[in-house]
């Protein structure tokens, strides 16, 4: 049985799927419509999806958008990213003071963003490289006694294909966290979807399929599918803003094939459909008859 730790909330084959909503600081995000601009902006975002049923909010400063499909800008410099995160984790954590148990991951590749996060109070590290591009998080996460997000990769986001080799990048990044002595209960693994500048849309389709061969691993399975090219590919080339209805067909899929969180920018939709769906795969025939 597979069981460990969002957080504070227990994720697992035995547990309610969990629900990360997707706050975005980026102004070159892919999804435009998603972007948060301003503290108002960001106090309201925030707001909304824990009352629509989120367990944890993740912050990202730097898109990982394909520049080859959506044009626009490379990436932020590390003084960036952290000023960014600075200004939005004062008030994140100001909005969720009124809260209880809704934790705060911030989705970042540098371990000068991730240790100042961590000095927070942030809960969660989400490392879309799996600790190849700086092995240092990894050390801050098992100092803190955080949970972490590893993404497959080799070298750069998105760059491993087949499900093989997804599930052998995977190893390599729960073997960086276990030489740093993260606890092996939180650590979670995330295939990568998403049509990330080495790779094409499609070889989404295939993860998303054989998402039940990543249980070898034996962590609990973190899933972002939400308005990725790939649906929209599915949907006559659909733009991201077309792109709900589709996220949540997609969604259902990969909790059927053993998601155990799901990231998405739409709460409300999200929660319900993981909702309908758990209570249809857990029900228990009753006895009908007089």
């Amino acid at each position: 049985m597979i069981e460990g730790y969002l957080g504070n909330h227990l994720v697992g084959d035995k547990h309610p799927v969990k629900i990360v909503g997707v706050v975005n600081l980026s102004k070159a995000s892919f999804y435009q419509e998603s972007i948060v601009s301003s503290s108002q902006e960001l106090e309201k975002i925030v707001t909304q999806m824990v009352d629509e049923g989120a367990h944890c909010l993740d912050l990202g400063a730097q898109s990982t958008r394909p520049i080859q499909i959506y044009g626009g800008e490379g990436r932020i410099d590390e003084a960036t990213e952290l000023q960014i995160i600075r200004d939005s984790l004062e008030v994140t954590l100001d909005v969720l003071s009124s809260y209880n148990n809704i934790e705060i991951s911030v989705d970042t590749q540098r371990s000068v963003v991730a240790k100042y996060s961590l000095n927070k109070g942030v809960n969660i590290i989400n490392d879309i490289a799996g600790f190849k591009k700086d092995e240092k998080i990894a050390k801050y996460i098992a100092d803190f006694d955080s949970t972490c997000v590893v993404m497959a990769a080799r070298n750069e986001p998105g760059d491993v294909f087949s499900i093989d080799e997804i599930v052998s990048e995977l190893r390599r990044s729960l073997e960086i966290g276990n030489k740093y002595g993260i606890d092996e209960i939180k650590i979670l693994v995330d295939p990568g979807i998403g049509s990330w500048e080495a790779r094409d849309y499609f070889h989404d389709y295939d993860i998303i399929k054989n998402l039940e061969e990543l249980r070898i691993l034996n962590k609990p399975v973190y899933v972002g599918i939400s308005r990725k090219t790939s649906i929209g590919k599915a949907l006559n080339d659909a733009p991201p803003d077309q792109r709900l209805f589709g996220t949540l067909g997609a969604t259902i899929i990969a909790l059927v094939n053993g998601a155990h969180v799901i990231r998405t920018h739409d709460v409300k939709p999200t929660k319900e459909a993981v909702k309908v769906a758990q209570t249809i795969l857990n029900y228990i025939p009753q006895d009908f008859a007089p």
